[in-house]
Protein backbone atom coordinates (compact mmCIF):
# COMPACT_ATOMS: atom_id res chain seq x y z
CA UNK A 1 0.00 0.00 0.00
CA UNK A 2 1.30 3.43 -0.88
CA UNK A 3 1.57 5.64 2.18
CA UNK A 4 0.40 9.21 1.93
CA UNK A 5 0.24 11.94 4.52
CA UNK A 6 -3.51 11.50 4.78
CA UNK A 7 -3.25 7.79 5.72
CA UNK A 8 -0.43 8.03 8.27
CA UNK A 9 -1.10 8.49 11.96
CA UNK A 10 1.87 10.41 13.23
CA UNK A 11 3.25 10.15 16.74
CA UNK A 12 4.07 13.55 18.27
CA UNK A 13 6.90 13.82 20.76
CA UNK A 14 5.43 15.21 24.01
CA UNK A 15 8.64 17.20 24.66
CA UNK A 16 9.35 18.96 21.35
CA UNK A 17 6.22 18.40 19.25
CA UNK A 18 8.09 16.86 16.29
CA UNK A 19 6.05 14.26 14.44
CA UNK A 20 7.18 10.80 13.34
CA UNK A 21 5.71 7.74 11.65
CA UNK A 22 6.96 5.47 14.46
CA UNK A 23 5.90 5.84 18.07
CA UNK A 24 8.79 6.77 20.39
CA UNK A 25 11.06 7.36 17.38
CA UNK A 26 14.59 8.21 18.61
CA UNK A 27 15.33 11.86 17.80
CA UNK A 28 16.72 15.12 19.10
CA UNK A 29 14.41 17.52 20.89
CA UNK A 30 16.97 20.33 20.54
CA UNK A 31 15.09 22.66 18.23
CA UNK A 32 16.62 26.10 17.65
CA UNK A 33 15.53 29.19 15.73
CA UNK A 34 16.58 28.77 12.10
CA UNK A 35 18.24 32.20 12.20
CA UNK A 36 20.97 30.77 14.47
CA UNK A 37 22.24 28.63 11.59
CA UNK A 38 22.94 31.78 9.53
CA UNK A 39 24.74 33.93 12.09
CA UNK A 40 27.93 35.30 10.45
CA UNK A 41 27.30 32.97 7.48
CA UNK A 42 25.82 35.26 4.82
CA UNK A 43 27.02 33.25 1.82
CA UNK A 44 25.73 30.03 3.41
CA UNK A 45 22.37 31.70 4.00
CA UNK A 46 22.12 32.82 0.36
CA UNK A 47 22.97 29.32 -0.91
CA UNK A 48 20.43 27.79 1.50
CA UNK A 49 17.67 30.13 0.30
CA UNK A 50 18.39 29.31 -3.35
CA UNK A 51 18.41 25.58 -2.56
CA UNK A 52 15.16 25.59 -0.60
CA UNK A 53 13.38 27.64 -3.29
CA UNK A 54 14.46 25.23 -6.01
CA UNK A 55 13.42 22.21 -3.95
CA UNK A 56 10.01 23.75 -3.20
CA UNK A 57 9.51 24.45 -6.91
CA UNK A 58 10.36 20.84 -7.71
CA UNK A 59 8.60 18.83 -5.01
CA UNK A 60 6.13 21.22 -3.42
CA UNK A 61 5.61 21.98 0.24
CA UNK A 62 7.50 20.25 3.03
CA UNK A 63 8.29 20.97 6.66
CA UNK A 64 11.57 22.55 7.79
CA UNK A 65 12.89 21.54 11.21
CA UNK A 66 15.74 23.56 12.63
CA UNK A 67 17.80 21.35 14.91
CA UNK A 68 21.01 22.14 16.74
CA UNK A 69 23.05 20.05 14.27
CA UNK A 70 21.45 21.12 11.00
CA UNK A 71 18.23 21.93 9.15
CA UNK A 72 16.01 18.98 8.23
CA UNK A 73 13.61 18.82 5.28
CA UNK A 74 10.67 16.61 6.26
CA UNK A 75 7.64 15.10 4.53
CA UNK A 76 6.50 11.92 6.27
CA UNK A 77 10.20 11.41 7.09
CA UNK A 78 13.41 13.43 6.96
CA UNK A 79 14.50 13.24 3.34
CA UNK A 80 17.42 15.69 3.44
CA UNK A 81 19.47 17.80 5.81
CA UNK A 82 21.55 20.93 5.32
CA UNK A 83 24.41 22.22 7.42
CA UNK A 84 25.30 25.88 6.96
CA UNK A 85 28.93 27.01 6.79
CA UNK A 86 30.41 30.46 6.28
CA UNK A 87 31.31 29.83 2.63
CA UNK A 88 29.20 26.79 1.65
CA UNK A 89 26.37 24.48 2.58
CA UNK A 90 26.59 20.72 3.05
CA UNK A 91 23.62 18.72 1.84
CA UNK A 92 22.95 15.12 2.79
CA UNK A 93 20.21 12.76 1.68
CA UNK A 94 19.59 9.02 1.47
CA UNK A 95 18.77 6.90 -1.57
CA UNK A 96 18.01 3.20 -1.89
CA UNK A 97 20.79 2.58 -4.42
CA UNK A 98 24.44 3.34 -5.01
CA UNK A 99 24.90 6.25 -7.40
CA UNK A 100 28.09 7.60 -8.90
CA UNK A 101 28.33 11.33 -9.56
CA UNK A 102 31.34 13.63 -9.49
CA UNK A 103 29.42 16.09 -7.27
CA UNK A 104 29.10 13.59 -4.43
CA UNK A 105 31.74 14.25 -1.79
CA UNK A 106 31.02 11.16 0.29
CA UNK A 107 28.86 8.02 0.14
CA UNK A 108 28.18 5.83 3.14
CA UNK A 109 26.22 2.60 2.96
CA UNK A 110 24.10 2.69 6.11
CA UNK A 111 22.10 -0.50 5.51
CA UNK A 112 21.64 -3.12 2.81
CA UNK A 113 19.52 -0.79 0.67
CA UNK A 114 20.25 2.65 2.07
CA UNK A 115 23.06 4.96 1.02
CA UNK A 116 23.82 8.35 2.57
CA UNK A 117 25.15 10.96 0.15
CA UNK A 118 26.93 14.20 1.00
CA UNK A 119 27.35 17.10 -1.41
CA UNK A 120 29.12 20.39 -0.68
CA UNK A 121 27.73 23.46 -2.44
CA UNK A 122 29.82 26.62 -2.54
CA UNK A 123 28.44 28.35 -5.65
CA UNK A 124 24.90 29.07 -6.80
CA UNK A 125 25.41 27.24 -10.11
CA UNK A 126 26.16 24.04 -8.17
CA UNK A 127 22.49 23.94 -7.16
CA UNK A 128 21.68 22.41 -10.52
CA UNK A 129 19.08 19.97 -11.81
CA UNK A 130 21.26 17.01 -10.75
CA UNK A 131 21.11 18.11 -7.11
CA UNK A 132 17.39 18.82 -7.29
CA UNK A 133 16.76 15.41 -8.89
CA UNK A 134 18.66 13.71 -6.05
CA UNK A 135 16.55 15.53 -3.45
CA UNK A 136 13.31 14.83 -5.33
CA UNK A 137 14.18 11.13 -5.48
CA UNK A 138 15.11 11.10 -1.77
CA UNK A 139 11.77 12.73 -0.90
CA UNK A 140 9.84 9.99 -2.72
CA UNK A 141 11.60 6.94 -1.27
CA UNK A 142 9.75 4.95 1.33
CA UNK A 143 12.43 2.92 3.15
Amino acid sequence: MDKTKSTINFWSCPNCGRQFEKQNQPHSCRLIPISQHFERKQKGKILYEILINKIENSIGAFKVESLECCIHFVSTFTFAAVKIFKDKIRLDFALNHDSKNERIKQIEQISAHRFLYIIDISQENEIDQNVINFIKEASEINF
